[in-house]
């Protein structure tokens, strides 16, 4: 799920960051999120505004040659629609379960600095043991990860989207629905200055290869 970088968003870094170098972070985030799942099949991404195709796929040429080849490796574009965060995830949960017949539907955030292949796989393969819902808790409240093998119609209504609750509220909705959940391990995402520092903290002491455009981003301050 990709919001393109010229677009409205990440509101609360603006006090902090010129639009200049917070767009450049939101291309970031976007390219270390292709190159992290360079290795998933049939990767769908869903992209808004309708009208910015063409701005997604020109990052390619912007971030060089890895995220040219991610890019343009069997990456489908489609349009989130019309509606709030909930009715546009479940109308990409459709799309993956009926337009395209998969067997399952994993939908992940484009802003998950340490997102891996290996996360979405191990989100697979707990949806192929035990069906229900699988969800990537995120450390603001909300969740980074949400697959299904049906579309749960219920976990995508009534929930305050944006707000500390939004893992509460949903498992609720499971619950009440007898929606099995399952729960991967928790993850960050970059809304905040905080988040910006935490980030810069954990890449000091990361592998020199992780999160090549993040690490490029910091670099260029």
């Amino acid at each position: 799920m990709a919001r393109a970088p010229s677009a409205k968003g990440k509101s609360r870094l603006t006090p902090d960051l010129s639009s200049e170098r917070l767009h450049a972070l939101k291309s970031a985030l976007l390219e270390n999120t292709l190159l992290a799942l360079e290795t998933v099949p049939d990767v769908v991404v869903f992209f808004t505004p309708d009208g910015a195709e063409r701005e997604i796929a020109s990052l390619a040429d912007a971030c060089g040659a890895g995220l040219q080849a991610c890019v343009a490796k069997s990456r489908s574009r489609v349009p989130q629609g019309k509606g709030d965060l909930g009715a546009r995830m479940l109308s990409a949960i459709r799309y993956l379960l009926e337009a395209r017949n998969f067997d399952a539907a994993i939908l992940v955030g484009s802003d998950i600095p340490w997102l891996t292949a290996e996360r979405v796989r191990e989100a697979a393969d707990v949806l192929e043991a035990s069906g229900g819902v699988v969800l990537g808790p995120a450390d603001d409240g909300g969740y980074y990860l949400i697959g299904m093998t049906r579309a749960h119609e219920a976990l995508f209504e009534g929930i305050a989207w944006g707000t500390a609750t939004v893992l509460k509220d949903t498992l609720h909705v499971a619950e009440r629905s007898e929606i099995a959940a399952n729960l991967l391990q928790s993850a960050y995402d970059v809304d905040t200055i905080d988040d910006v520092r935490r980030l810069e903290r954990d890449l000091s002491v990361a592998p020199a290869g992780a999160c090549a455009a993040l690490r490029r981003w910091f670099r260029q301050a």
